[in-house]
């Protein structure tokens, strides 16, 4: 499935659900590296979906995310990333106790749509991180209110997903 998003600054979404197994030579040398130490990732259904969007789009600027064998690949043409995640209930309290920072616990806490703004905040900062090139580490140290940040949600099958660039 492929959409087009914000057309005029032709950012693009492609979806995959793709359970094929992809050849070992068709991978990156980093994604060698990584089957090598794992051989079970060429089993891994998150793996694999995202493998296929990567190899079709290997020559183009983009980011990938992945959830329960659905991948989602943005592109555009300068530096972008993208999160998703299943658009589902938890225990969103330890999550935002542990990993947001006091405006964000303002945020959600005030919140009349308490889920909405938990992955709006949560998916931003994971995206974010990608975008930056950061570890998980620096998960409290990214500001879901960055102004140089821009940054864009959408609901879609169950899914949440944010693109930022």
């Amino acid at each position: 499935m492929f959409l087009t998003f914000l057309q005029n600054m032709k950012i693009n979404l492609y979806f995959s659900s793709k359970k094929k197994r992809i050849s070992f030579k068709n991978l990156s040398k980093k994604d060698k590296r990584r089957v090598k130490n794992s051989p079970n990732l060429l089993n891994n259904s998150n793996f694999i979906s995202s493998r296929w969007l990567k190899f079709d789009h290997k020559k183009r600027k983009f980011c990938i995310s992945h959830k329960n064998g659905f991948s989602v690949l943005a592109t555009f043409d300068k530096k972008i990333a993208i999160d998703m995640e299943i658009y589902k209930k938890r225990d969103f309290i330890k999550v935002v106790d542990f990993c947001f920072d006091k405006n964000e616990k303002k945020y959600f806490y005030n919140s009349s749509n308490q889920k909405l703004a938990f992955y709006k905040i949560f998916t931003t900062k994971e995206a974010i991180i990608k975008l930056k090139n950061l570890g998980f580490e620096n998960f409290e140290d990214i500001s879901y209110f960055d102004k140089n940040i821009t940054k864009f949600h959408i609901l879609l099958n169950g899914f949440f997903i944010t693109i930022v660039f």
